[in-house]
């Protein structure tokens, strides 16, 4: 059974004598926290009886006193009765009382249940999703002239009213149907959780929720060597790393990108974002075995030679961490900040070391992973055997990862057939000029 206790919290700030109240929620040794957006003194309030104290205060301070001890009691009242609700089912989650506790008007506006799925989103580790909701509604609310809006009221007339707008702001299409999908995916979560009835008509009718291809930027094989033949690749066979004369002519953070960056390429083109969270156990007999971020998709790629180079090459930087790769070091600063500035760190000597290798494109973290598909391609792998190897959930979105080949190679293929049909046919002397 989940435990409830209000608890005053004073307040941080240097000077400031009043502070707030919060109901600590415990459940299976789980902690949450609901703050009361109102400020108390602390001689306002018992905590020994948890009840609001009325000290010789002016009848304004009574009055707002009493409007606080009102809703206390409101929110005490339906976590008391979320709690009980819960209980029945049988097994539950703190999560799930912090999710269904929030009062009626508020998780009945688009703001208020959005940040409320966010903050969930972020306790299951789903940080992504979570600033994507985010990103969409503050989109929407700019739209809306700054305000906020009722999730009943979002139809199709608004909806469509919503994605015109951005076209005539230029948007491109993959943008606007990001912002769709995602205000589309909060809307039938509202209707899921009951907060909102679903409308006979539905409000994201006609609207583009697809993906445009664009042409994806990959590496050419030969532009992959370049990369490769820098001065620093033969480091992996040195033992003595610290002290050699290639590293000492250039940055080493150059060398730890560059490692980095063949390491997703040879790993079947993993993304940064698994790299940065791949641990020591994920590693058995010889294989290393992973859960996507994005997909949570199973993953599972056999340590290679030259992937065995790059890990022992990071040996001594991880001695003392959990983790393969000193990305995420510091157990004290939130895991997803120290991906994020390694992310930006990445891709910024990702450039250098495109100038080093003297390639006129601008590298990012991403490329490894389309050059790995599209010299995949290239050798003539099938589709299903690439996408397989990406983690793809189908092989639609493994086609939008394929960069198109040469014109140069296309046209070789259809001079091709074009003299293998005019070895048997005669149709060219059939053709006359006019005149």
């Amino acid at each position: 059974m989940a435990s409830v206790k209000i608890l005053y919290r004073p307040s941080s700030k240097v000077g400031q004598s009043q502070g707030s109240l919060c109901f600590r929620i415990i459940h299976q040794r789980k902690v949450k926290v609901i703050t009361i957006a109102s400020s108390i003194n602390q001689s306002e309030w018992d905590s020994n009886k948890q009840v609001i104290v009325y000290p010789a205060a002016p009848l304004f301070r009574v009055k707002f006193l009493r409007e606080l001890e009102d809703k206390i009691k409101q929110i005490a009242n339906r976590l008391e009765q979320v709690i009980a609700d819960l209980e029945k089912q049988g097994r539950y989650e703190i999560s799930d009382i912090v999710c269904k506790s929030y009062l009626e008007e508020e998780t009945n506006s688009l703001y208020h249940y959005t940040e409320k799925q966010a903050r969930l989103l972020f306790d299951y580790g789903q940080e992504r999703t979570a600033r994507a909701y985010r990103t969409t509604v503050r989109q929407l609310m700019k739209f809306n002239k700054g305000e906020d809006l009722l999730l009943e009221h979002i139809n199709i007339t608004f909806v469509r009213d919503f994605e015109r707008h951005m076209k005539l702001q230029n948007k491109s299409l993959n943008t606007i149907s990001f912002y769709i999908r995602n205000l589309r995916a909060i809307y039938h979560k509202a209707i899921q959780d009951k907060f909102i009835i679903a409308k006979a008509e539905n409000p994201f009718s006609g609207t583009f929720t697809g993906f445009q291809r664009t042409k994806k930027r990959a590496l050419s094989l030969e532009e992959i060597a370049l990369l490769n033949n820098l001065d620093f690749s033969q480091l992996l066979n040195n033992n003595d790393q610290k002290t050699s004369s290639a590293l000492s002519s250039v940055d080493e953070k150059l060398y730890t990108c560059w490692r980095l960056f063949f390491f997703c390429f040879h790993a079947r083109g993993m993304s940064f974002v698994d790299l940065a969270y791949l641990r020591k156990d994920n590693i058995r007999r010889g294989v290393i075995s992973y859960y996507r971020k994005k997909t949570g998709q199973l993953m599972e790629v056999k340590i290679t030679s030259t992937l065995q180079g790059i890990i022992d090459s990071f040996s001594d930087d991880v001695a003392y961490s959990p983790y393969l790769f000193p990305i995420i070091a510091d157990s004290g600063r939130s895991s997803r900040l120290q991906y994020e500035s390694a992310l930006r760190l990445q891709n910024n000597k990702l450039k250098e070391l495109s100038h080093l290798a003297g390639l006129n494109k601008s590298l990012s973290t991403h490329m490894s992973r389309h050059s790995w598909a599209t010299l995949a391609k290239r050798e003539n792998l099938p589709l299903w055997v690439i996408s397989e190897s990406l983690g793809h959930s189908n092989e639609k979105t493994t086609y939008t990862y394929l960069a198109s080949f040469e014109r140069s190679i296309l046209d070789q293929a259809n001079e091709a057939i074009s003299a293998a049909l005019n070895r048997t046919s005669t149709y060219p002397s059939n053709i006359r000029k006019r005149g």
